[in-house]
Order: structure tokens, then C-alpha cells, then sequence
């Protein structure tokens, strides 16, 4: 698989989109992961009772689809060794259910050079399948070649 390059990548690039879909057994292991029994995530008659009315999905989940391997996935090429993670960022404006499928749409919002570092900026927005934006992700890596 050919390597992106910081200089393929151009400010202002389109990535394809790609969706994510929050089925319950992707839920469950996340939650396994991150050790999390809040009860507004996996039990639905304690969540029916809340101002949610129902059962939710951790908000920072966005995290396991707002990777730089998963932005870059749909254009068929891997990461050179070496880049690091610097920075993200989040937002959140909207509830996400179990079940829901996703739709994220990432551009190469920024690159830029800092004491010889080469730095990208991914910007993912996240739409829930009505085209209402649920969040969106700033990923700042440091690009190594």
C-alpha cells in the first residue's frame, strides 16, 4: 500500500466520505475498553427516565472514527512510520443512539510547518442519519515525511 505524503495532502481537500455505524456490539466492546457502566449507556429503562430519554452513546466515541488511519482509510494508502499524535479537538452538539449509522465528512483544513515540524489539521464533521451535525474533530498530527 503506497504511503500519503504530507505534500500529497493540500489545504482544503475533500477526504471520501465515510460512515459509521454504532451497532450495539461496537458500543459494548468501547465501553469493555474504556471501563464505563454509566447506566445512560447500556441500561435503556434507566435512560428512559432521564431527560434522554433512552439509552445514549458516550460522546467521546467520536474518538474511535475521528483517527488519523481512519480519515485516511478510504483513499487506500497508510500513514508513513513516525507520525505522531499531537492534538485533537471536539465538539459536541448532538446525541448519538445506539444503532445510529453516521456520516463523517473530513477535509485537510489546514498544514503547516513549526520548528521544522510538518503539521496537518483534519477537521471531521459528524452528521447522524436525519443530515443533523452531531460533532465534529479537530486531528492534529505531525507528519513525518
Amino acid at each position: 500500500m503506497k504511503e500519503i505524503l504530507y505534500d500529497d495532502l493540500i489545504k482544503g481537500m475533500q477526504l471520501p466520505d465515510m460512515t459509521y455505524a454504532l451497532t450495539d456490539d461496537v458500543i459494548d466492546k468501547y465501553l469493555e475498553a474504556i471501563d464505563d457502566l454509566n447506566p445512560l449507556y447500556i441500561d435503556e429503562d434507566y435512560a428512559k427516565k432521564t431527560p434522554f430519554n433512552g439509552r445514549i452513546v458516550p460522546p467521546i466515541s467520536m474518538a474511535i472514527y475521528s483517527t488519523v488511519s481512519s480519515v485516511i482509510k478510504p483513499l487506500n494508502v497508510k500513514t508513513p512510520p513516525g507520525l505522531i499524535h499531537a492534538r485533537q479537538k471536539f465538539e459536541f452538539t448532538g446525541l448519538v443512539r445506539p444503532g445510529d449509522e453516521l456520516l463523517i465528512k473530513t477535509i485537510v483544513e489546514d498544514k503547516y510547518e513549526k520548528k521544522g515540524r510538518k503539521y496537518v489539521v483534519f477537521k471531521s464533521e459528524v452528521f447522524n442519519k436525519d443530515g443533523q451535525k452531531i460533532g465534529a474533530s479537530w486531528l492534529s498530527p505531525i507528519w513525518p515525511k
